[in-house]
């Protein structure tokens, strides 16, 4: 249930944004999802950039070819569309093993048949926004291989305290940092210089051997670790939060939302979620809400311009309401103990030294859940050099662009994307 979009500029700057797909969930709401991210692109200050988006989902993304010709702009079109039970993102809630491998290698072809003379990549979500001077830093970042941006997220602080995690407090970031490894980075908060990605033939989806047991949605993190530790130069934009990643509590608070953060130490939880006041309320009204849950106002961390998500001379504010559990140390004790210590911001790491005996004993029976993942990669592994089968140039709803994804095809680069062959 993922979207990808990729973004070129015309004369330079070249942004593949890959949304895990953008598929129809992206398409339900006027004013978030996929509409949102184009409306962020098109808020751009920096003006040379193209758009590509990919579809793999097995229920069919209805809205697209609608939102795309609302947006009336040529930088923005369809690369793939890819519909069916074989491109099933879960099963009966979980994730299906092969579905990342395959939308991985499906986002190496497309970031392959951008031009020559692309000079930044980016891959992202397609449910996620950009304040509008983000392109402009990557522009400004000649000389270097990745541009790492800092970024709101619902994983921010995700071994804190619930609610005050993304709590506005002295000394503490205004956002989530990105230190370009797993667990503190995001597939949105990295651009990268497209000609060193072509030329040592980095790819997504070939990532396996050096995954360390983590299965392939987690290759963002594995994909970053990787080019720090090979020498690529980084510029790390710590100064803004030019990103944010869906759903975040500061995208929450813009919407009206209340941010629901009582189950965010589980995994059915998702490290919180963005509510209506209508369902807080319901939430509330049950009968035993009182001895368990609490709303509490959070003033949201934040580089001091929240607006630059938000429409022109649109103001975007700057608290929100936040559900959590009445015993708050046992929840905290309890998100320490899903996300484990590789997953802590600096400022909490010193709080696993104080974990109560009972608690560090289970977790170190749990290892945090890698265990879990080196098994999962085990199951994973013969999915990853799977590729889905060539997209068809004929199913387009807009001549337009047929026309631009035939010219594409027919100028990219040739080269096999995996053990079955060429998309």
């Amino acid at each position: 249930m993922n979207q990808r979009l990729i973004i070129s500029a015309l004369h330079g700057l070249w942004l593949l944004f890959l949304l895990p797909l953008t598929y129809w969930g992206h398409g339900v709401e006027p004013q978030s999802g996929l509409r949102a991210l184009i409306a962020s692109l098109q808020r751009q200050t920096w003006k040379q950039w193209e758009a590509i988006l990919m579809v793999m989902d097995s229920r069919p993304f209805q809205e697209l070819s609608q939102i795309v010709q609302e947006a009336a702009d040529d930088r923005i079109w369809t690369f793939a569309e890819w519909n069916g039970p074989q491109f099933s993102p879960k099963t009966a809630g979980a994730w299906n093993l092969g579905y990342h491998a395959l939308l991985y290698n499906l986002t190496d072809e497309a970031i392959r048949a951008c031009p020559p003379s692309t000079q930044w990549v980016l891959a992202t979500n397609g449910d996620n926004e950009y304040a509008d001077t983000f392109f402009e830093q990557i522009q400004s970042s000649q000389g270097s291989d990745v541009v790492a941006f800092d970024f709101y997220s619902r994983y921010q602080r995700s071994t804190a305290a619930p609610c005050e995690r993304f709590a506005h407090a002295p000394n503490l970031p205004a956002c989530k940092p990105n230190k370009l490894q797993w667990c503190h980075t995001d597939l949105g908060a990295n651009a990268f210089n497209f000609k060193r990605l072509i030329a040592e033939d980095r790819r997504f989806g070939a990532l396996a051997q050096h995954s360390n047991g983590l299965t392939a949605d987690h290759y963002d993190g594995v994909m970053a670790q990787a080019m720090l530790n090979t020498g690529w130069k980084v510029r790390h934009v710590t100064d803004k939060c030019l990103f944010d990643h869906s759903p975040s509590p500061q995208r929450c608070a813009r919407l009206g939302g209340v941010w629901d953060d009582s189950l965010s130490h589980s995994p059915a939880g998702g490290a919180g979620s963005c509510i209506s006041r209508a369902d807080a309320d319901q939430r509330l009204g049950l009968p035993d809400a009182k001895q368990t849950l609490e709303e509490i106002k959070v003033h949201l961390s934040s580089d001091g311009n929240l607006s630059a998500f938000a429409a022109q001379g649109a103001t975007a504010p700057s608290s929100i309401q936040c559900l959590r559990l009445r015993n708050v140390e046992q929840q905290t004790v309890q998100m320490m103990m899903m996300f484990g210590p590789l997953c802590a911001a600096d400022v909490d790491a010193p709080a696993f030294a104080s974990l109560p005996d009972s608690a560090a004993a289970q977790f170190s029976a749990q290892t945090g859940g890698l265990q879990q993942q080196v098994f999962a990669h085990q199951l994973h592994t013969p999915h990853i050099s799977r590729v889905p089968p060539q997209p068809s140039r004929h199913r387009r709803q807009k001549p337009s662009y047929r026309k631009k994804l035939a010219a594409r095809w027919q100028s990219r680069p040739k080269h096999a994307a995996g053990s079955d062959g060429e998309l």
